[in-house]
């Protein structure tokens, strides 16, 4: 932001009260006449400063500093010392102020333009004269359940105090009714985003209805049909899934197959899909339907929720889907969706974020049609209002009372956890052919696709003579090295970097298991991270 927008930003700025308006006013005339000068300290007589109003995420709770200068409980604030962008600078005192790791705003707009007085006081050794405070307003919102640290050169004391307390702890009688107004501000904007998420029902199931695809897990309500595609669904797209799905109902058509299944034909039908995690949990889920329920899905959402594997957003989507129960299933699209209609900045990774957002949706589910809202939303978010891009505004159900419809906010919203860079770990792949067959182990370490088969291989990198050695002491008897290659997967959080040697035996070294190609093809669990491996097989 420079100071252009700025300006523009505060003129946008609808005063509430005459007071406001007369300062709204002044601080225009301040800004055209000193500039860049307003935003700095150089000038002795008037400053501009920001203020924050923070609350907790249910609004009852205040976080204020007591400041020794005002010998009172006070909001979080100071002064722009350069900076434009004066919400990210709330932001930036707040955490300074008060110790908090998580803070956001409640809205990006000015909620309050004021011309406060500071009496003369004494700063690390200097007297500062009396002068006045243009200060800017914000809502910001942190969880209570953070540490809160003072600093002993400024305040004494930081603390959540109840809204409804403030005047007990407030001693500074002219701040209060500044208080009181930024909290009727925030709360009329919360009435006004109830009333928009009243509207969805009414939105939603008509074009749900007219533009849902045609998805083979969506023929029917069978609650064993909806767990397992939305457990295939996570992390993988729905295109993706398709085949899956098909091949896996196809093998194991009744929760009564899947928790009788051996384990290596169930993770070989969920080949491919990764986190085999997943498929071990749908089978644990479904022994314990068959052993606690006779073989019936549960119906209540606590039931459901208690299952192995899965949380709270699978629960919701089979209570709401298949059992018609108000249950929200909160996902990435339903994050989006309602973090641009909203134009909430609440950070989406936090759970008291998505808790929110649950408790909302569920306020307006329609009683009969809980199923189609719930894929309402989740159609709506993975076909119009698109990750990775613009939305679709001009075609959505939502645009007429979206707050981010046609904006540049939509492109920054929902605001997510700052990516941490994948740990990368380098390993040698050793493909090993001895006549029609290759060599096989099983994974035994914990962690990544234990269970699963893999080619043999080591941790950091060998080269080729290196390779070839390993091999002889593996009892291979290697005959020729005849080519490699390097290969990289990427799981959630590890990249795995790989040497790849493809090597002709003379023996079947009794330490693997060696098939042939069929037989891997045909009932062999191989992850992804090694299939890679097999192309140049039936090349070479």
């Amino acid at each position: 932001m420079d100071i252009q927008d700025f300006g523009k930003q505060i003129e946008a700025f609808s005063p509430g009260s005459p007071s406001q308006k007369k300062a709204k006013k002044q601080l225009l005339a301040a800004l055209a006449k000193n500039g860049d000068f307003l935003f700095s300290r150089e000038k002795e007589d008037i400053h501009l400063t920001v203020g924050a109003l923070v609350l907790s995420p249910d609004l009852s709770k205040t976080l204020m500093v007591h400041h020794l200068i005002y010998g009172s409980f006070s909001w979080t604030g100071g002064h722009a010392d350069g900076a434009v962008d004066l919400l990210s600078k709330a932001i930036e005192e707040t955490k300074e102020e008060t110790g908090v790791n998580t803070v956001w705003c409640y809205t990006p707009d000015v909620l309050g333009i004021y011309v406060l007085p500071v009496p003369a006081h004494e700063k690390r050794g200097k007297l500062i004269p009396a002068h006045d405070h243009f200060v800017i307003a914000y809502g910001l919102i942190a969880p209570e359940k953070q540490k809160l640290t003072i600093k002993p050169d400024e305040n004494k004391a930081v603390a959540w105090l109840p809204v409804a307390e403030l005047e007990k702890q407030c001693k500074e009688l002219h701040m209060l009714p500044i208080y009181r107004e930024l909290y009727e501000k925030i709360l009329a904007i919360e009435m006004e985003r109830q009333a928009r998420y009243e509207r969805l029902p009414q939105a939603l199931l008509p074009w749900y209805g007219a533009h849902k695809r045609d998805l083979p897990w969506r023929r029917d309500t069978n609650p064993y049909h909806v767990w397992v595609s939305e457990i295939m669904l996570q992390q993988t797209r729905v295109e993706a899934v398709k085949a899956y799905y098909t091949r896996f109902m196809a093998a194991l058509p009744t929760i009564a197959d899947l928790a009788q299944v051996p384990e290596q034909q169930l993770l070989k039908l969920w080949e491919g899909l990764g986190y085999y995690s997943r498929a071990r949990n749908l089978q644990k889920a479904a022994q314990v339907i068959m052993a606690q329920y006779g073989g019936v899905f549960p119906a209540e959402y606590e039931e459901i929720r208690a299952l192995p594997g899965i949380g709270d957003y699978t629960a919701g989507a089979i209570a709401s889907i298949c059992f018609g129960r108000a249950k929200a299933a909160v996902d990435g699209n339903v994050l989006r969706v309602t973090a641009r209609l909203m134009a909430d900045y609440g950070p989406i990774h936090l759970p008291a974020v998505k808790a929110r957002r649950q408790e909302d949706l569920e306020k307006v589910y329609p009683q009969g049609y809980c199923g189609d809202f719930t894929q309402s939303l989740m159609e709506l978010g993975a076909t119009v209002c698109v990750p990775n891009g613009a939305p679709k505004c001009e075609i959505c159900p939502l645009a007429d009372f979206c707050l981010s419809a046609g904006q540049e906010m939509a492109l920054l919203l929902p605001v997510k956890a700052e990516k941490k860079p994948r740990r990368v770990e380098r390993l040698t792949v050793w493909v090993l052919r001895c006549g029609e067959k290759v060599a096989l182990c099983q994974r035994q370490e914990p962690g990544l696709l234990v269970g699963y088969w893999q080619f043999p291989n080591e941790t950091g990198d060998f080269n080729e003579q290196q390779a070839l050695d390993q091999a002889a002491a593996w009892g291979a008897s290697p005959r020729h090295l005849w080519y490699a290659t390097e290969k990289k997967h990427i799981f959630t959080h590890i990249e795995w970097h790989m040497q790849g040697y493809y090597i002709d035996c003379e023996r079947e070294a009794a330490g693997f298991t060696w098939v042939t190609l069929g037989e891997l093809e045909e009932r062999i669990p191989l992850p992804g991270a090694f299939r890679i491996f097999l192309p140049a097989l039936y090349k070479g």
